[in-house]
């Protein structure tokens, strides 16, 4: 049976190659002239197991050179990781210290707060009468009617809602101002290079300090505008600029103050604003408060500073941020605030230091003591940004853990644990300079 299927093979192998020559040669000549069919034939001869070995290596040596690279990245930020952690404990320390310090509880400090307002208004006062009476006579006798004057400034000390006779013989000025513009900004707007001399020659009716009230009528609001400043002159100069003459057609009774940090440490821009809160309530008798970013130039008129019955942020819409509010929270900027509604909250917390985030913390004060915060129309409550280099954000951990607190640190970190000197107090024709000296930041707060 074998002889017999061996020679039906090659009788078949016979007939093929009569039918075909070339048929015997055909692998050989694709073998040498298929490039395709050479690869083909040379993966069949090379055993899986290679194949396999041969990816496996390449991939070990791909993902060699990607931990190569990414090593010294990862031992860096594992090394600024191992800092910041420690930089957070020692927060966690530092504020533990300052808990356990010996805070004089909100309620006790609002109370001896306007009893040293109204004695430090009683100072004034007096140093005013004494230098009055030095221009007299040794022999002379003071008049009744400087007596009569006198008397009547120690009247307004007990009664806050008061203000002089003066005001009392004058009628309230209209609840709407008549003198309103509207836009004084829009989009072609250009900032006049003006110097300060000159600004101080354009508004002569400014009393010293900054200082300006209607003559025609009584101001229906006694507003402090409080500017925490640092290195920013030319700012400060276009910000007076165009602030003054918006003032004065809205009719308030108003003082512009400005609060800079001495020398170049960290910067605690909350600890400027609590300061300087301090020491205008200590002149005069505010009603409300106005913290304006130097930087921040009005667009609009009817954008009113008067003072409102729940805490409004002005400073809606920004060129910068495409005037949109970019997040519920946002009250930095311009942000104006009562009194009584400022110290609820004990104002602003003194542990931000560096860059952002202490007008997040004010927002969660508010927040805890149910004060809601009202903001005007976006089509009117618009600020163009003067330029300035970016100021570089403080580590955000640290922010974001001091946020996580706001709402329980009100009531001992705020206005009433303020540490700070006041190293100068100059008045300036169109406003009030008050230098300041914060000291040095808390272990972990740098």
């Amino acid at each position: 049976m074998y002889t017999r299927y061996q020679s039906l093979l090659n009788s078949e192998r016979t007939r093929d190659q009569q039918d075909d020559p070339t048929r015997s040669t055909h692998k050989l000549y694709r073998y040498h002239h298929d490039p395709v069919a050479s690869t083909n034939n040379f993966r069949r001869d090379i055993p899986p197991i290679l194949i396999l070995l041969f990816f496996l290596f390449l991939i070990i040596i791909i993902l060699s050179q990607i931990l190569v690279v990414h090593s010294s990245r990862y031992g860096t930020n594992f090394s600024a990781m191992q800092k910041i952690q420690e930089e957070l404990k020692q927060m966690d320390e530092s504020m533990e210290q300052i808990l356990s310090a010996n805070v004089l509880p909100i309620d006790k400090w609002r109370l001896l707060f306007h009893i040293q307002t109204y004695l430090y208004r009683f100072e004034s006062l007096f140093n005013l009468f004494n230098n009055q009476s030095n221009h007299t006579s040794q022999n002379e006798r003071q008049s009744p009617q400087m007596i009569k004057h006198v008397q009547d400034r120690l009247k307004h000390l007990t009664d806050p809602k008061d203000t002089t006779l003066l005001h009392k013989r004058r009628k309230f000025c209209p609840e709407q101002p008549r003198q309103l513009k509207g836009r004084i900004l829009d989009d072609n707007s250009t900032f006049s290079n003006i110097s300060l001399y000159e600004l101080e020659m354009n508004y002569t009716n400014v009393r010293s300090g900054g200082h300006w009230s209607p003559a025609h009528c009584r101001a229906r609001h006694r507003v402090a505008i409080i500017i925490p400043y640092r290195d920013r002159f030319e700012h400060l100069v276009t910000l007076l600029y165009y602030l003054h003459p918006l003032l004065q057609r809205q009719e308030l009774d108003y003082k512009i103050y400005v609060s800079e940090q001495t020398g170049n440490g960290t910067y605690n821009k909350a600890v400027l604003m609590n300061a300087a809160f301090i020491h205008a309530s200590s002149e005069y008798d505010f009603q409300c408060f106005v913290f304006h970013d130097v930087d921040l130039i009005p667009e609009d008129d009817r954008n009113m500073y008067s003072c409102p019955i729940f805490p409004r942020h002005m400073s809606v819409a920004v060129n910068e941020m495409n005037y949109k509010l970019t997040y519920e929270e946002l009250i930095g900027g311009v942000f104006n605030i009562r009194m009584e509604h400022f110290l609820a909250v004990n104002g602003y917390s003194n542990l931000y230091w560096g860059w952002g985030a202490e007008d997040d913390d004010l927002f969660y004060r508010l927040k805890e003591i149910s004060l809601k915060i009202i903001r005007p129309p976006s089509s009117i409550a618009r600020y163009r940004m003067l330029q300035h280099t970016k100021r570089t954000p403080s580590i955000w951990n640290k922010r974001a853990k001091l946020l996580y607190s706001a709402a329980k640190r009100y009531t001992w970190d705020g206005v009433s644990s303020a540490r700070y000197n006041l190293t100068s107090v100059i008045s300036y024709p169109l406003f009030t300079h008050i230098l300041i000296d914060v000291g040095t930041p808390p272990p972990g707060f740098s």
